[in-house]
């Protein structure tokens, strides 16, 4: 008795994995994938990106083949400020930074200078720009930095020093090297109390 409670225990696990597998419906699973399948419950390893890209026709670097925008778009406006901290709080004589980072939203190898305008006469300015730290006295950068098609750029730093409380404001401008008309301004604002 105990044996046929163990066969039939047996055929019934067996019947139930049966039929499970044949209400699998294979396929891609991947909803960002060219061919999704709604309808699949089990992945077959068919999923295909070929179909992911640009999909906006005024980007230089637009896929005619691609149906699903994947946000990787650049235009011919060279400077992309993507991050910035513009606005900073600190007491006197602390050392505040601002951090800004900087992509290159075209298509082409650009190569970039900074330009400290606006400084704060009652206290010290300097940036750090190209892995280089430049003193107060350094109003343009004399390193230029070159990015290729959509690089990002993190490493610039704005720093104030102030012996004062106040409202202190900075700005800078980042800017093609071969076309100065090409650029950027920020404005840093310091909090100092």
């Amino acid at each position: 008795m105990r044996n046929l409670f163990f066969i039939n225990l047996v055929t019934l696990s067996f019947m139930l994995s049966m039929y499970s597998c044949d209400n699998e419906e294979l396929g891609c699973i991947d909803s960002t994938a060219c061919n999704y399948d709604s309808s699949a419950t089990d992945d077959d390893g068919s999923c295909d990106y070929s179909c992911i890209g640009c999909t906006d026709s005024t980007a230089c670097n637009y896929d005619s083949s691609a149906t699903n925008d994947d946000n990787s778009c650049l235009y011919d406006n060279p400077i992309d400020i993507i991050y910035i901290e513009d606005t900073i709080e600190g007491n006197v004589a602390d050392e505040l930074v601002s951090n800004i980072h900087i992509q290159n939203n075209s298509c082409d190898e650009v190569t970039l200078l900074v330009r400290k305008i606006f400084p704060p006469s009652s206290a010290s300015a300097y940036f750090c720009f190209n892995n280089i730290c430049f003193p107060s006295s350094e109003i343009v950068s004399p390193n230029p930095l070159t990015l290729s098609s959509g690089e990002i750029d993190d490493y610039f730093k704005g720093y104030l020093i102030a012996d004062q409380p106040g409202v202190y404001e900075v700005t800078y401008r980042f800017y093609l090297e071969n076309d100065p008309i090409q650029n950027q301004e920020v404005t840093i604002t310091y909090n100092v109390n």
